[in-house]
């Protein structure tokens, strides 16, 4: 358990049996130790390997699986503003699930820049003062609400004044009904300052700045105020995270190959939702030893991880030790990462993420930047290179001799050459069924034993059997 909380990252190329060789074992492993969890989906065969594994394990009764037409729903923003612990309800944590959501979508917060933190800021400001609005006003707060409120807010300084507007907007009506609560409540500054960003401050803006930050937050939420989305994740709310902590493994069977983008952003939410909700599991105080025996160990799992990750994702593995979390994440190549972490600092952005993730098992692979990354990750060390050859002269006369040459060097060389992960097997019955990995992990030390001499490395060559070709 010591090593899944401190985060595994598996690489191998297309077909290098990554899932079905070090995947499957780990996955096999974490169902058997009675482990909760989160699945995500790319493929739309997973949810038919996890029922698998579910079924091996005796815990088929376990799985909550979320897709279409199915009855669990999430409402994820009435989730956030009840859920428990005593930082519920906080505009700022709600804020952040769309910002969360909109980075993945964007692809573009290695970017940074004045303009893009003035349109990051304006967009946090807009969904900030709308959420206020409706938690003031109906102490509630949903996707379509928050699109209504946007929606009918005044574009000018005249229509704020104007009578018709205020009779049929929905932003004039919450505004007023909210006014007399706010009082009750004691947020008459909360009040105040909602009251004059809906009716002085957002109509006062430029209209080419109002339509791009009103159009960045409707080209969001318009996927989830229809069909699918809406039905799962704007009615209802009847399972959590939480219940991932008493054994439930929730796998979200919304296919990325299959929904696309839709896909893409319903699990990254709940995904950032479900970590935020592991970090504050462990209360204030409690020793680690004791934590260890009461705090039931998770999972977070996702093969074809470059659809899912995001700056967040650092941050939460470098706590996911204390939080008892245990981080999987399956991807083709490096390059994938970079792609998604994308800018002028996407290698330092991965780079960081990946040393967050101690454990990396690398399968076969045939991209060079992957197996050049691999083969600095486990490093060099001093190797005496020997030479000779031998060499025969012929002169004018008919005579000659013989030369000879020998000699060494020390040199700094790779202990695994970047060219093996290409000839790593790869299963399949060509194979026996046995995909090979290199195997590293950060401050392990790894003793193999020859006929010879023990030899201490901090890597290790493994053979995992091919359980599902």
């Amino acid at each position: 358990m010591k090593d899944a909380f401190e985060g595994v990252q598996i690489f191998g190329g297309t077909g290098s049996g990554k899932s079905s060789g070090s995947g499957q074992a780990i996955a096999r492993a974490f169902m058997e130790a009675n482990l909760g969890g989160l699945v995500l989906t790319a493929k739309t065969d997973e949810v038919l390997t996890w029922k698998q594994y579910a079924k091996e394990a005796g815990r088929e009764t376990d799985l909550l699986i979320v897709e279409q037409g199915a009855p669990l729903k999430f409402n994820f923003l009435r989730y956030e503003l009840r859920r428990p612990g005593i930082g519920a309800g906080h505009t700022e944590n709600l804020v952040n699930l769309f910002c969360s959501v909109l980075e993945a979508s964007d692809r573009r917060h290695g970017q940074g820049g004045g303009n893009d933190s003035y349109w990051q800021r304006t967009l946090k400001q807009l969904l900030r003062n709308a959420i206020d609005l409706a938690i003031l006003a109906a102490d509630d707060v949903d996707l379509p609400s928050l699109y209504k409120i946007i929606a009918t807010a005044p574009r000018s300084i005249a229509e704020a004044a104007d009578e018709k507007w205020q009779a049929d907007s929905v932003c004039f009506t919450l505004i007023e009904h909210s006014r007399d609560k706010a009082k009750e409540k004691g947020r008459m500054q909360d009040y105040e300052l909602t009251r004059d960003y809906w009716l002085k401050e957002f109509p006062g803006l430029a209209i080419e700045t109002r339509s791009v930050i009103v159009s960045t937050f409707t080209s969001m939420a318009d996927c989830f105020l229809r069909g699918m989305l809406r039905d799962l994740f704007c009615t209802d709310l009847n399972f959590t995270p939480e219940d991932s902590f008493n054994g439930r493994i929730i796998i979200l069977n919304l296919p990325v190959k299959e929904y696309n983008e839709l896909g893409q952003f319903a699990q990254v939410l709940f995904k950032f939702v479900w970590q935020r909700a592991v970090e504050r599991r462990i209360p204030p105080g409690v020793p680690r030893a004791q934590a260890e025996k009461t705090i039931r160990p998770v999972f977070l799992w996702a093969d074809e991880s470059q659809f899912f990750v995001n700056s967040y994702d650092a941050l939460f593995q470098s706590t996911a030790r204390s939080s008892r979390a245990c981080t999987v994440y399956l991807t083709q190549n490096l390059p994938s990462y970079l792609a998604t972490f994308s800018g002028a600092n996407s290698r330092a952005e991965a780079e960081t993420f990946l040393g967050n993730l101690q454990t990396k098992i690398f399968h076969a692979n045939g991209d060079p930047t992957t197996n050049n990354w691999a083969a600095d990750s486990i490093g060099r060390t001093r190797q005496v290179q020997f030479y000779g050859g031998m060499s025969e002269g012929t002169g004018a006369r008919g005579g000659g001799g013989m030369n000879q040459s020998a000699g060494g060097s020390q040199v700094f060389e790779y202990l695994i050459q970047p060219q093996e992960f290409t000839m790593l097997r790869t299963g399949g019955e060509e194979c026996d069924l046995q995909v090979d990995a290199i195997i590293f992990q950060g401050g392990r030390r790894w003793v193999t034993a020859s006929k010879t001499a023990k030899t201490t490395q901090n890597f290790i060559r493994h053979v995992f059997p091919q359980l599902y070709s």
